[in-house]
Formats: C-alpha cells, sequence, structure tokens
C-alpha cells in the first residue's frame, strides 16, 4: 500500500476501538488484525493497524510493526517507527531499527553492503525472529549481486530458523518474503514452473494486501509470454481490475503504458494496442512492421537499456544489437527468462551456442 491514499480517513469511532485496545497488556498485533479484519474492509484495516502500530506500548508490538508498516509499502510510517525504536531501552527494539533503516535505505536509494561480516556484527542479540531478518538480508544482499546460487544453497537454514519464531504474523510475512524471493530468483533463472508455483503460494498468503496481490499478479502474467498469451491476459485483467477497485493509480498507468502493450507485442497480438509510453510504442511498431517509425521513436532516447537495444535490434534486423541486448540482459541483470526473448531472435537467424561463443570473443 502507497503512503499516499484515496477515500474518507477513518472516523473517531473506528480511532476509539483501536485506542481501547492499547495498553500494557495489549494484544499481539496478529490478534488486532484479526479483530480489526473481521469488522472492517482491508482498507480501513490497514489504516486502524497503522494507528496501533503507533499507539502500542508493548516491546514486541513496536518491532512487528515494523514489518506490519514495510510489507504494507508505508514507509514513510516505518521511518518514524524506526526513529521511536532507536530510542526503546530495549536493545533488541534498537537494533530492528537498525536493520530497518537499511531496508528502507536499500529500498528507496539502492543502498548496498560493502562487507556482509561487518554488517552481521552489530548484531548482539540471540533474537529468532532477527536473525531470519538477518538471513534475508544477507540473500537480498547476494541477490542483488546476481549471486541466486547462494540463496539456494543456504534456504534450509533460513526454513529452521523461521521454525523457531513464536509470532504468526511474522511467521506469515516471512513465509511471504521467502515465496517472494524464490519466486524472483527462479523466474529470473528461467525456472518458470517454479516461479509460478511460489507466486501462487504468495497469492495464497493470508496477509497479501491489495496492491501487492497487483504486484503478484502482473509478475504471473509475464511468465506466460512465451507459452499462453491468454493465461497472460487473464492475469493482467485480475491485477487491472483489482487497481481499479482500489484506485491505485501507479498500476494503472503501468499496466496499461508498458506490461499490457508489452505482452501484446510479444506475441504479435498489436491491433487496437497503443500506449503513450515511447520504449513500448516503439516495441508494437516492430512488431506491426513500422521499422522506421521503431528506429525514429528509440532514436529520441538518450541511453538505450538492454531490452529498449533489442527493440532496436529488432527494428535494424541486427544481430550485432540482439546479441549486446541478449549479453547485458544476462550480465547486467542476471535475466535468462528475458534474455530469451534475443536468443529467440538470434536462433531464428541460425545461431547456435559454437556461433554465440565465438561472436562473443570476437
Amino acid at each position: 500500500m502507497r503512503n499516499e491514499e484515496t477515500g474518507p480517513i477513518c472516523s473517531s469511532e473506528q480511532l476509539e476501538s483501536v485506542r481501547q485496545l492499547v495498553g500494557p497488556d495489549e494484544p499481539a498485533l496478529f490478534t488486532v488484525l484479526q479483530q480489526l479484519t473481521k469488522e472492517y474492509d482491508e482498507v480501513t484495516t490497514i489504516r486502524l493497524m497503522r494507528e496501533f502500530c503507533f499507539l502500542c506500548q508493548t516491546d514486541e508490538n513496536m518491532r512487528v510493526g515494523l514489518e506490519y508498516l514495510y510489507m504494507n509499502g508505508l514507509l514513510d510510517e516505518v521511518q518514524d517507527l524506526v526513529k521511536i525504536n532507536e530510542n526503546s531501552e530495549n536493545q533488541v527494539n534498537r537494533e530492528w531499527a537498525f536493520l530497518y533503516q537499511f531496508f528502507l535505505d536499500r529500498k528507496l536509494r539502492g543502498a548496498e553492503i560493502a562487507d556482509l561480516d561487518t554488517f552481521i556484527s552489530k548484531f548482539q542479540s540471540s533474537d529468532p525472529e532477527l536473525e531470519c531478518l538477518v538471513m534475508f538480508t544477507v540473500f537480498y544482499a547476494h541477490c542483488d549481486k546476481l549471486n541466486f546460487a547462494y540463496t539456494k544453497g543456504h534456504r534450509s537454514e533460513l526454513t529452521q530458523k523461521m521454525l523457531e519464531i513464536e509470532s504468526t504474523l511474522l511467521r506469515l510475512y516471512f513465509q511471504y518474503r521467502e515465496n517472494e524471493m524464490l519466486f524472483v530468483i527462479h523466474w529470473r533463472n528461467n525456472e518458470v514452473e517454479m516461479a509460478r508455483h511460489y507466486g501462487e503460494n504468495l497469492l495464497e498468503n493470508t496477509l497479501i494486501n491489495y496492491e501487492k496481490k497487483c504486484y503478484v499478479l502482473a509478475n504471473l502474467a509475464e511468465t506466460y509470454i512465451y507459452d499462453d498469451f491468454k493465461m497472460a491476459i487473464n492475469y493482467m485483467d485480475q491485477a487491472v481490475k483489482i487497481a481499479e477497485e482500489y484506485n491505485i493509480t501507479y498500476y494503472l498507468d503501468l499496466f496499461r503504458k508498458e506490461i499490457i502493450p508489452f505482452i501484446h507485442a510479444v506475441n504479435g497480438k498489436c491491433e487496437g494496442i497503443e500506449t503513450t509510453d515511447i520504449p513500448e510504442a516503439a516495441h508494437l511498431a516492430v512488431m506491426k512492421g513500422e521499422k522506421e517509425k521503431a528506429i525514429e521513436l528509440l532514436s529520441e532516447l538518450e541511453s538505450l537499456s538492454p531490452f529498449q537495444l533489442y527493440y532496436l535490434g529488432l527494428a535494424k534486423d541486427d544481430e550485432k544489437l540482439l546479441y549486446e541486448s541478449y549479453r547485458r540482459i544476462i550480465d547486467e541483470i542476471g535475466d535468462y527468462f528475458f534474455g530469451r526473448l534475443p536468443l529467440r531472435e538470434l536462433q531464428k537467424r541460425g545461431w547456435d551456442n559454437v556461433e554465440e561463443k565465438a561472436y562473443h570473443i570476437n
């Protein structure tokens, strides 16, 4: 859920219902979530949970609140709660605050960990929940460096540690984190069936909110671009429906300008499809046979991404550009699934592995 929201704010009566739960003996965050879910719609529940995260008094709820807010995309609120936990007398809370500050810096500012050992040494608490979060952070760091093998090799350690977690809410969110990570890894490695398996697991997680559901559905749609156009469009239709229902304008814009035109272009189903996005307009133009138009559109861009280079290679029927696109998708992004786009074109032109290696050397 984004920080910008639409619709009415919570009523004073609704807010009072949350305030009455707060105190030294207040229920766990998951219990509060269950109670609110029974009484209110999803949007109201998230807003009231946000209030509870800042009103709660127990150290555990103040910690778990960080994960709840983060996983619901309330990043400004995460920053505020980080500051509160930084001033906690509880060392575990202060260490959680340090970790979530890094999560924010990584997500918003592209922060990286220069030395994993030094980073890990900052945590002194023997808290299984914190240890899981640190393990996730290490996995993310390796994934950022395209070292997906590390995650596969150490996943059992994470699974074992997750069994020690008592908090139901954290256990569910950590399962979501794990499935999301594995979905991306298998998808990028072109292990499509496994990726779809974890994608469906994400949709089945009871804590998935409407915005994350949009994101997962759109990603699942793209896994079908090569083998099932109808299935891809079916998933996109579901994503669009949710985005319209909750007025998630960012996703509606992304879907209509980029993802839907992309899926249609890959499958050569371009009739009636338009977009104001320059790269995808060029992609559509190529597939319609309007190659000069595509070249002209792409010439408006200062520099070309690996995908845009692929569109230019198509427009110019240039094997060197297609190969460069392929290498950049693999080397810069580590994405063997989307690397199939230029690779398919090269194979249509008679390329095989031997020729590919020889071309790369030259």
